[in-house]
């Protein structure tokens, strides 16, 4: 079920704001993908970019990668909306849908998802996977950024209370925590490494990397 907007707890307006005291490090996650793509060298870069939010990850990289194009789809009409006001700059396209729907065919050298395919079922995150194989040309890269769930239930307890905890300590009321930590398996669906890795090679990835990991959040990138 949507809240305010879009799928995140936090309205469109007030993402920005509001996620760096939700979610441990997560300007962090732009730098680390830059750091991925400038590793690839590409000459060129054709990027899509699935559930771009209020497209930060596009007014950041245009400022490091001189000759790129962006593709942006997000299912929020006001997502979509802030993403245009905050790149009113850049050429780029707009698509209002989700990623299990996007439809592309080797176009693509660079395709992320920051913090987005969690909101999936199974069947949904399964075809968006199979979805952003195909939009990759080969040897084009995948960089997504998603919760994590431990394998053990101990440590997925303990995980959530020390999450939790960030939250309030970055200025989040104990209500607001508790609400957040709810959400866990009823409002998204995170996978374990495992399942992540194991989804990326049943979609035809081979080269498979975990490069960044912190509290319930992973950073991995798959190259087709």
């Amino acid at each position: 079920m949507r809240l305010n907007d879009n799928s995140t707890p936090m309205s469109a307006i007030d993402y920005d704001k509001k996620i760096n005291n939700t979610i441990p490090y997560y300007m962090e996650f732009y730098d680390q993908t830059f750091s991925v793509v400038i590793q690839k060298n590409f000459l060129a870069i054709r990027w899509l970019d699935l559930g771009c939010g209020t497209g930060r990850l596009e007014s950041k990289a245009v400022r490091l990668f001189p000759d790129i194009q962006f593709v942006m789809v997000d299912p929020s009409e006001k997502m979509l909306e802030q993403a245009k006001e905050k790149n009113s700059n850049i050429q780029a396209q707009y698509i209002c849908t989700g990623s299990d729907s996007i439809d592309f065919c080797d176009e693509f050298e660079v395709v992320t998802a920051i913090q987005s395919h969690h909101y999936m079922n199974q069947e949904g995150r399964e075809k968006a996977t199979h979805n952003v194989h195909c939009a990759l040309r080969k040897g084009g890269i995948y960089i997504t950024f998603e919760n994590v769930i431990p394998e053990s239930l101990e440590v997925k307890e303990f995980e959530l209370q020390r999450w939790g905890k960030y939250q309030l300590e970055h200025g989040k009321s104990e209500p607001e925590v508790k609400e957040h930590i709810a959400r866990c398996g009823v409002n998204y669906f995170p996978l374990t490494i495992n399942q992540h890795i194991d989804l990326l090679k049943s979609c035809g990835f081979k080269s498979i990397h975990v490069f960044w990991y912190s509290y319930m959040q992973m950073g991995l990138y798959a190259i087709k």
